[in-house]
Formats: C-alpha cells, sequence, structure tokens
C-alpha cells in the first residue's frame, strides 16, 4: 500500500514538472512576438516625438477594463519618456463582449475631427463606468456632454459620431489588428515586436530604457 501511494505521489510530482515546463515555454515564445500591423501614418493618433525610431503601439477597447486599468500607467510611460519614443493609439473595439466599445471609439474619432481626440481619449477612460452599460442613445447623451465639456461644437460632434468616415476609420484599425493576429486587448507592439503586456510601470520603464539603450 506504502509503495503504491509512493508510485502515486512519484507521477504526480512528475506530471506538475511537465505541465510546469510547458507551461514556461509557452510564455516564454508568448513574451514577443513580431506584429505584422500597418505602418504608422498620419491617420494616426500620436503622442510624443515624431521622429523618434521607438515607436510604441497600442490596440485598445475603451470599454475594457483591463485597458482602462493601463490609462494611468501609459500617461505615466509617455509624460516620461515623450522626447525619446512615439506613442500610437489604435482602436480594436471587441464589440462581441463590449457592445459600446465601437461607439466609443467613434466618439474619440468624431472628437479628433475637431482637434480634441487626446481630451475624449482621456473622458472616455476615465469616466468609463458614466457609459459602459447604458444603452446606445444613453450613451450618445454622455458622448455629447463630454463634447461640450472638452469645447467642441456638439452638433458637429454627433453628425461626425455616425459619419462613414469615422465608421470605418474605426474598423481599419480593428481589421489591422485581426489581420496581426491580435486577439487581446490592451495589446502592445513595440518596435515591431507584440510584447507580453507589462504589469508595472517599472517594467514597462525597463522595456523603454531597453528599447532605447538598443537604438543609441
Amino acid at each position: 500500500m506504502k509503495n503504491s501511494t509512493n508510485r502515486i505521489v512519484f507521477w504526480i510530482v512528475v506530471i506538475a514538472l511537465i505541465v510546469g515546463s510547458v507551461s514556461v515555454i509557452i510564455y516564454s515564445h508568448k513574451s514577443t512576438s513580431s506584429a505584422d500591423v500597418p505602418p504608422v501614418s498620419d491617420s494616426d493618433w500620436t503622442l510624443g516625438n515624431k521622429e523618434s525610431d521607438i515607436v510604441l503601439i497600442e490596440y485598445s477597447d475603451f470599454q475594457c477594463p483591463a485597458c482602462v486599468s493601463y490609462f494611468d500607467l501609459l500617461k505615466d510611460v509617455v509624460e516620461e519618456f515623450d522626447k525619446h519614443i512615439l506613442f500610437v493609439y489604435r482602436h480594436y473595439p471587441l464589440d462581441s463582449i463590449h457592445k459600446n466599445a465601437g461607439f466609443a471609439a467613434a466618439a474619440a474619432e468624431a472628437a479628433g475631427k475637431q482637434g480634441k481626440f487626446w481630451k475624449m481619449y482621456d473622458k472616455l477612460f476615465g469616466n468609463q463606468s458614466d457609459w459602459d452599460y447604458k444603452s446606445k442613445e444613453e450613451a450618445e447623451t454622455v458622448f455629447a456632454d463630454y463634447a461640450a465639456e472638452i469645447g467642441i461644437d456638439v452638433q458637429k460632434f454627433l453628425k461626425d459620431l455616425y459619419s462613414e468616415e469615422v465608421i470605418e476609420k474605426v474598423e481599419r484599425n480593428r481589421q489591422s489588428a485581426v489581420s496581426a493576429e491580435i486577439y487581446y486587448t490592451p495589446a502592445f507592439i513595440l518596435n515591431g515586436e507584440l510584447i507580453q503586456n507589462p504589469r508595472t510601470l517599472e517594467e514597462f520603464r525597463s522595456l523603454i530604457r531597453t528599447a532605447i539603450e538598443k537604438n543609441t
């Protein structure tokens, strides 16, 4: 009986070691991988140094809780390294699970047509709980209030919110993520490599510093 118990314990340990090894291999493989996304263009929303060779692209969803958790962290990173990197924001609304994500992306684009993309970006992420589970009609009212607060023409904003140009821009961003086989948000591409999402501000700083060092 004792020998049988020992054998069971032995095989449990062996299986655990195998599973752990496989997990490490998978994690290491996923930590970075090439991401075939479109190059930065004039249609992209950017912050930082437009002349920099160090480019950080984020594919994000305004209704995604994980994206909100990176909101302040990214602001700190971009502010700290604004002379060294170019930060690019691209829409990736996961409409199947976030019913207002695409609508929020359109709101940011509509504000962008009046030069206030980043102001709306701050409003949407900073106040996500105000609109995330509302009906489309209710969300529209919230977005219109934001438009007024950031000082843009509300009527033009509402017209642009449903415009073909805005809807197509959001969809192009989304499709570029899908084509690159990116299936989650937020997703970060640093100099063409899809990176494992940093867990802390210091991890993000370390990644940026390493990229800067490689570029000098």
